[in-house]
């Protein structure tokens, strides 16, 4: 059972919490959970991943390695429990509950990114131009979380919220427009929004709808070219964008994850990592890479559930235009994804003479 209520200052109690800002534990404190276990229960084991840093907040818990040797028994308010609990990923040891056992779960990577900040210099929710309200930070908090911009460097982070533009909109207020030139990178604040693509002869058809915290217009700012979706706000609400420059200066050039042939063939060779071609059916099925997936560029969205989110994904295309938006939308979503650079040979592709 878990209490999404926590207390803020409870942070004060635990390293490296306690070395956070006030407003930083306010953030991580909506973001974080406390568990609740009986004795007897096993709070993770050998191989489970760590994406939540645990702290002890009550009871004891009693770790063992593999062979079932204790390793460690944690008390609640004792020295050794004040860091985090046996936070290397995969989980190398079992947690045992001895006691009724409470725990702090925090989002690891949410953290390292506020510590980073914190520790490289920050900014206050004011300096973003952002109206003081229950939603002021959310959709930042919301936005970090996304495995994009925890790799994003914080300097670049700072920068993308302090050039952003805060815009306010009507319910039926078109956001962009399907062909139209891509010129903003947008991050929703507040209200709902519908994505629709236009159909020749046909009605539009319903893509998604987006809520605080969303993202959306980056596709056409990454592969320089026109907007494949038009997006329409279906309630009145709030925007933060940024202009085509400044997101290809802060964010697309640091996230170009390319990975040459040489090493991404090594990589799929020793099971390291799977293609994904983005290109069309009828341009995969002319010439491939060996065991690569095709899913359409258009699709990738929709379809994410039929890829495994385990998995590194190397995005191929022709060029890389397409994959590095494909890569982009995967590590969105939290998949370890890298493009190809060059694109798929053109002996794979059937263009060799």
């Amino acid at each position: 059972m878990s209490d999404h209520n926590v207390d803020p200052s409870l942070f004060a109690r635990f390293v490296p919490l306690d070395a956070l800002r006030p407003q930083t534990h306010a953030e991580l404190a909506r973001k974080s959970t406390i568990l609740n276990l009986r004795a007897g229960e096993v709070l993770f084991k050998p191989g489970d991943g760590a994406e939540r840093a645990l702290f002890l907040v009550a009871g004891t818990l009693r770790l063992c390695d593999a062979d079932g040797h204790v390793v460690a028994t944690l008390a609640a308010g004792a020295p050794s429990a004040a860091h985090r609990i046996a936070h290397q990923s995969p989980r190398r040891v079992t947690a045992t509950c001895v006691t009724d056992v409470r725990c702090l779960a925090v989002d690891a990577s949410l953290l390292d990114v506020m510590l980073t900040w914190d520790q490289t210099g920050s900014f206050e929710v004011g300096e973003v131009g952002v109206t003081a309200d229950a939603t002021g930070d959310d959709w930042m908090t919301r936005l970090l979380q996304m495995r994009t911009f925890q790799l994003v460097p914080p300097c670049n982070l700072q920068a993308m919220f302090m050039r952003m533009q805060q815009i306010e909109v009507e319910p039926g207020e078109v956001i962009v427009r399907q062909d139209d030139e891509g010129d903003f990178f947008y991050v929703v604040m507040s209200g709902r929004y519908i994505v629709t693509r236009e159909q020749p002869h046909q009605k539009p058809v319903r893509l998604a709808e987006l809520d605080a915290g969303a993202c959306f217009g980056e596709e056409a700012l990454i592969a320089d070219s026109r907007r494949n979706a038009t997006v329409t706000a279906l309630t009145r609400g709030k925007l933060m964008r940024l202009d085509k420059a400044d997101f290809r200066k802060l964010l697309t050039d640091p996230l170009s994850r390319r990975i040459d042939q040489a090493r991404a063939q090594a990589l799929v060779a020793e099971g390291k990592a799977r293609w994904l071609d983005v290109r069309l059916p009828s341009e995969f099925r002319r010439g491939s890479l060996p065991g690569a997936i095709n899913l359409p560029l258009y699709m990738l969205r929709m379809k994410l559930a039929q890829l495994d989110a385990t998995s590194t994904w190397i995005a191929c295309c022709d060029t890389g235009r397409r994959s590095a938006v494909a890569a982009f939308i995967l590590m969105q979503k939290g998949f370890d994804a890298y493009v190809l650079e060059g694109g798929v040979p053109a002996s794979e592709r059937g263009d060799a003479p």
